[in-house]
């Protein structure tokens, strides 16, 4: 189920503040009454006070929507996986005849994958950047060193030929350099994992910061002892 939050959003909450947009974010909710929050406006969404992409959320996590809307999810949402009567039934009857013994949820984490699987990929394509003009600038200390020998035994010309090769591969590696990710978008980038690395129960980060890591070690979660499936 997917729930659109804003001015023309399909929320319970009624929205009227000009600064929040027609549709603002979206609420992804879960099978297992987990929630993923998706910033769809330019003039972002925060849950719990922090700048979110995508993130997990409760009932009780407080969103807010542009310059100054705040509510609950739960205002903006109510309950929309309300608990069957069946379901009830069986909790009173485990809650009376075992007073200790607590329910084990179930949780999917398929979407961690994506959020994994994003987050590696820009990793990968910024370190093999790198790698790229790591080597043209040890090769243009290579060339540089051989300019002066060059120019001695075969003549100017070929000289000034490496003289404009090595000219061009710094002006390369400079503009490479220049649009390389800045300390602030490689922080903002991490919180932006961070934030969404979560249980989708209780909202904790999660130990494993590796997808494939997190399935093979981890069959529950180690705080709220949700089972994972994918």
């Amino acid at each position: 189920m997917e729930i659109i939050i804003g001015r023309n959003g399909t929320q319970k909450l009624k929205i009227t503040d000009s600064t929040v947009s027609r549709e603002h974010c979206k609420v992804y909710v879960n099978n297992d009454g987990t929630f993923i929050i998706e910033n769809l406006s330019q003039s972002g969404t925060k849950v719990d006070g922090r700048p979110i992409i995508k993130a997990s959320a409760t009932l009780n996590s407080r969103l807010q929507l542009g310059h100054s809307y705040s509510a609950t999810l739960a205002d903006l949402i109510g309950n929309p996986l309300q608990p069957s009567p069946q379901y009830m039934n069986d909790k009173n009857a485990a809650s009376t005849s075992q007073q200790n013994k607590q329910e084990i949820k179930v949780c999917n984490i398929s979407h961690l994958r994506r959020v994994w699987e994003d987050f590696n990929n820009t990793n990968i394509e910024l370190a093999d950047k790198q790698r790229k003009i790591n080597l043209i600038r040890a090769g243009l200390g290579i060339l540089t060193v051989c300019v002066m020998p060059t120019i001695s035994l075969v003549g100017y010309g070929f000289g000034f030929t490496l003289t404009g090769i090595a000219a061009f591969g710094n002006l390369y590696s400079f503009i490479g350099m220049k649009n390389a990710e800045s300390a602030e978008e490689k922080q903002s980038r991490q919180d932006a994992f961070d934030d969404a690395w979560v249980c989708p129960n209780c909202g904790r980060s999660l130990p494993a910061k590796n997808y494939k890591n997190l399935v093979r070690n981890y069959q529950s979660c180690p705080y709220c002892k949700c089972k994972f499936v994918e």
